[in-house]
């Protein structure tokens, strides 16, 4: 296995940087540059906050480059598994709660007049076997039972839009998909507009509270700040002791391929996904497939690892499904192939707010579902902050210290 990464196809767009250089002290230091960082210090800006400061070391290698571009309603479970874990009341007031965050991102590129290729078409998810077309059927039950909008797809629809070996489908017409680069990077351009201080390649090595100040050291040094907002996803633990002793989030490989421009139609424009959202796609702006996911069917999963090379045996699963799922007059040549590093969360769900310190926060652990939840999580990181009230239920299903 390569410990080289390779190249997502999202970064042909190229990553904003930072200035070379040390950080100075200052007011609030967000560390991390992809979509939650970046979006904390919208968001901060915002609410009035000035003096802040955002670092990272290596961008090209966050989450936020490296997923499908899925903007997702719900959550990582299905209604039905969600409803078992959690009961109906909680479970439709965190579904309710995803289309929020969902809709924040939509919202924030039409204020900002942002073109990243936003699409709010719908979502597939298409059953394997019977026992997922079950669940996906008294999932649609559930949604209709507290509102929401959901419709069941049968086997020879599908077949009509070219998959294979699929029984079944709920289509989630709410769901959305966009560039996250071109997502990120506008909203970036308007934060450096309104005085945010960016540097790039700096190593941040630990954040802790002394003394009533965050020290944030890093390779070279060491600054100071009255706050500091952790924005850094599965590479939390590896700065903050509160994340790592508590266990917080553990760092999972996603790995995704993408095919060359196909001269033919792909058999559905929306984003889609198969087998519990193991595997996961969508239609380019410029009509490539491009699929993520089987890491179920290795020996750990891909958990625990923060190798960001690509995995030869995901990635010929991922081809072997293609082939056995889509219709494809010939077979597709792919140009792309990349890996991630995802962050999954002990609960499911997002932490957002304090750490172990009250100058020391968070927003990550976004479970697979990061594009669909960091730019609305830090929305309400941002209120946390500002001392404005927050839904009871990111109180509850949100809390680093709970």
């Amino acid at each position: 296995m390569s410990k080289s990464y390779s190249h997502p196809y999202w970064l042909d767009v190229p990553a904003l940087k930072g200035q070379a250089g040390q950080p100075p002290d200052g007011e609030i230091c967000i560390i991390g540059s992809g979509l939650s960082g970046v979006s904390a210090a919208y968001w901060l800006l915002e609410k009035g906050f000035e003096d802040l400061i955002l670092v990272d070391d290596q961008p090209e290698i966050a989450a936020t480059f490296r997923n499908c571009g899925h903007i997702l309603y719900g959550t990582v479970e299905s209604m039905k598994a969600l409803v078992a874990l959690h009961g109906e009341e909680k479970a439709q007031k965190l579904w309710a709660l995803s289309i929020d965050v969902c809709h924040e991102v939509r919202d924030t590129m039409q204020r900002l007049a942002i073109d990243a290729e936003y699409r709010q078409e719908g979502y597939l998810v298409m059953a394997i076997d019977a026992v997922e077309d079950r669940e996906i059927k008294e999932s649609i039950a559930l949604l209709h039972k507290h509102g929401f909008d959901s419709a069941y797809v049968d086997q020879k629809e599908l077949e009509k839009l070219g998959f294979r070996n699929v029984f079944g489908a709920r289509f989630e017409p709410g769901s959305a998909q966009a560039h996250p680069t071109k997502f990120r990077n506008g909203l970036l351009q308007h934060c450096l507009k309104r005085g945010l201080k960016y540097y790039s390649g700096v190593s941040v090595k630990s954040v802790d509270e002394i003394q009533g100040k965050v020290r944030v050291q890093t390779e070279r040094s060491e600054h100071w700040y009255e706050a500091a907002v952790i924005a850094a996803n599965a590479y939390s633990p590896l700065l903050s002791r509160f994340f790592a002793e508590h266990h917080l989030v553990e760092p999972f490989r996603g790995q995704i391929i993408c095919s060359e421009p196909l001269d033919e139609p792909i058999p559905v424009s929306i984003p889609h996904s198969f087998d519990h959202g193991y595997e996961y796609a969508l239609r380019t702006a410029d009509n490539r497939l491009m699929i993520g996911g089987w890491r179920n069917h290795t020996p750990h999963g891909e958990v625990g690892t923060y190798d960001i090379g690509v995995n030869p045996e995901v990635e010929q699963g991922l081809k072997d499904f293609v082939a056995k799922h889509y219709s494809f007059q010939k077979p597709l040549a792919w140009e792309h192939s990349w890996s991630g590093i995802m962050a999954a969360s002990k609960t499911g769900f997002p932490f957002i707010g304090p750490t172990d310190s009250a100058r020391i926060y968070t927003v990550a652990g976004y479970t697979g579902h990061g594009f669909s939840w960091a730019h609305g999580s830090a929305k309400i990181l941002a209120d946390v902050m500002n001392g404005d009230p927050i839904p009871p239920i990111v109180a509850e299903a949100c809390n680093p210290r709970s």
